[in-house]
């Protein structure tokens, strides 16, 4: 199938999103989408739990500044406001009609790349974990930096929210993930770095979303930004 009418459409509303630590200095990136309103951007708390400072990027522009206004961290998900009403919200596809085995397509910055990159799959499976929270099974090449990005129908209509974090014995790795860089060596080579990098960028075929039905409600984030000051 040919998706370059929906990636042209949906390309100027998914943004790259660059953190930074208290010291200023670059600590991770993710990806977000316009959804609800304008200058509202979804993506995972993950993503900016840590950050001190937050920067977007959409195609083709120069990186903004954006403040978190909502999160819902038992869904791992965000709400960003952002100054830039030139942006579209991407629509909401019908999620009474999802159903195992139908075509996804999701659109994101994986690897820390800037250029906005597209991959197609299927919906696998549609789970619950052992809290009751629903996620979808995802067979596409979902890896670290994809966090945050649209999961959408075939028609690029939003269904859910990609995660790249959601996976098999999460609660081990991120402890891998946390360690600090020094703590074991060697011969003069930092395991740490080697474990994190490969936990980053291996891909075992099975992706993660978040149903977008549980994208937290954007009339309130201008209010929590008001508290917030």
């Amino acid at each position: 199938m040919d998706y370059t009418d929906i990636v042209k459409k949906i390309k100027p509303s998914i943004a790259f999103i660059l953190t930074f630590d208290a010291d200023n200095k670059r600590d991770s990136t993710g990806s977000g989408f316009v959804f609800g309103e304008k200058g509202i951007l979804v993506t995972c708390n993950h993503v900016v739990k840590d950050a001190s400072s937050i920067l977007i990027k959409f195609p083709g522009s120069e990186h903004i500044s954006a403040k978190v206004a909502v999160r819902d961290e038992e869904h791992d998900l965000a709400l960003l406001k952002f100054d830039d009403n030139k942006r579209e919200p991407l629509l909401l596809g019908e999620l009474n009609q999802i159903a195992e085995g139908m075509g996804v397509i999701f659109s994101g910055y994986p690897l820390g790349i800037e250029d906005l990159t597209t991959h197609q799959g299927i919906l696998s499976a549609i789970a619950k974990d052992p809290t009751g929270v629903t996620t979808y099974l995802i067979d596409g090449t979902v890896n670290s930096g994809n966090s945050g990005c649209p999961l959408m129908d075939t028609n690029g209509s939003v269904i859910g929210v990609v995660n790249a974090k959601r996976r098999q014995h999460n609660v081990l790795l991120e402890k891998v993930e946390n360690m600090t860089n020094g703590a074991i060596s060697l011969h003069g080579v930092d395991l740490v770095r080697i474990y994190q990098a490969l936990i980053n960028n291996v891909q075992l075929g099975i992706g993660y979303a978040v149903p977008a039905s549980y994208i937290p409600e954007h009339k309130g984030a201008e209010e929590n930004l008001n508290e917030q000051k």
